[in-house]
């Protein structure tokens, strides 16, 4: 619950004054307090409060409150405007946030549109944590040739494939330096016979599409104690568990995150597990890299945008290459910074 004392008063209940003028959005109350707030007064047993609420939400600036939502809105604002609301914008924003609730992603999943169902199903990360997204989608009255032809294909190949990671990681879940064993080692020397593709590692004298031909466990046991030359292949392995391997047991230098909060090619768990050590979104460069990264999930790319500076918002809220969200935070964030 809030702190501030003024949205305390208007959640006592003492004041039905307050919760109207709150629920009408003319009280002096940060937006990010304020819309969580007036989605509890839209529930309001006094029905003049609720309706005053209503209408002040359905008001809002649809690109701040689709900001809104993807980075700081707690779960029931989402639940609120998932089911309020029918906006693409604001269900987007929704559908790309990667810890919307799984259970509210099924119940969007029944009355989704065609284009939204395309949005919904670039979350394999939910689909995999959640196969019962795919089902609920599939009851949509509603739903598109190309959705029905994807879900097929998940169906097919990609719970298969993610059952598998899930029983490697099993195999190896604490790789320990050193303990390639001769089973690991077997495995190097055969890679050694596929031909040379990419950046050659001298430590293990393997090239980057040899290393990638290695099974997950040992690519995994190759992140302890790596070279720069291997860190820089390991850190683009397209498994998450190999990826983010790299910054959990090897020593990266500052310039080493700098590239890699900046790289386009790194899987989305890397650019979030960067964002999740303070450590490293202390440093300016890393913040600023992520937030300029598209492949940085926008969620975390709005909440960092307020470390930008005034120089950079001027820049930032007009790149076309961050999404709207981001452009829209800046954009608001520069008019405050810059008076």
């Amino acid at each position: 619950m809030s702190e501030n004392p003024l949205v305390a008063q208007v959640r006592s209940g003492e004041s039905p004054e307050l919760q109207v003028l709150a629920a009408q959005g003319i009280l002096p109350i940060p937006a990010e307090e304020l819309l969580p707030l007036q989605v509890e007064l839209a529930s309001s047993a006094d029905p003049l409060v609720a309706d005053y609420a209503r209408r002040a939400l359905a008001a809002v600036e649809t690109r701040f409150t689709a900001a809104f939502l993807t980075s700081d809105a707690p779960h029931e604002v989402l639940a609120w405007f998932a089911g309020n609301h029918a906006d693409p914008l604001l269900r987007e924003a929704i559908l790309r946030r990667r810890d919307t609730p799984r259970v509210l992603m099924i119940d969007l999943a029944r009355r989704l549109p065609a284009d939204l169902q395309e949005i919904l199903l670039l979350r394999q990360d939910a689909i995999v944590e959640c196969p019962e997204i795919l089902d609920a989608l599939e009851s949509n009255p509603a739903l598109s040739i190309y959705a029905r032809r994807r879900i097929l294909e998940y169906r097919e190949h990609l719970l298969p494939r993610a059952r598998a990671v899930e029983a490697d990681a099993e195999v190896a879940p604490e790789p320990v330096a050193g303990e390639l064993d001769a089973v690991d080692l077997a495995e190097i020397e055969r890679v050694r016979q596929l031909p040379s593709e990419g950046e050659v590692d001298q430590g293990t004298g393997l090239s980057e599409g040899q290393i990638r031909a290695l099974p997950v466990p040992v690519r995994i046991k190759l992140t302890r104690g790596a070279s720069r030359t291997l860190r820089s292949i390991l850190i683009k392995d397209a498994n998450p568990l190999v990826a983010t391997s790299v910054l959990a047991n090897a020593a990266l230098t500052e310039d080493e995150v700098e590239q890699i909060a900046a790289s386009r090619t790194v899987v989305d768990e890397v650019l979030a597990a960067v964002a999740r050590k303070r450590e490293w979104v202390g440093r300016y460069n890393v913040v600023h890299n992520l937030v300029r990264n598209p492949r940085t999930q926008i969620g975390i790319a709005v909440r960092l945008v307020s470390r930008i500076s005034v120089r950079d918002l001027k820049n930032l809220r007009r790149d076309r290459n961050v999404s709207d969200a981001v452009r829209s935070t800046a954009d608001r964030l520069y008019t405050i910074k810059s008076k």
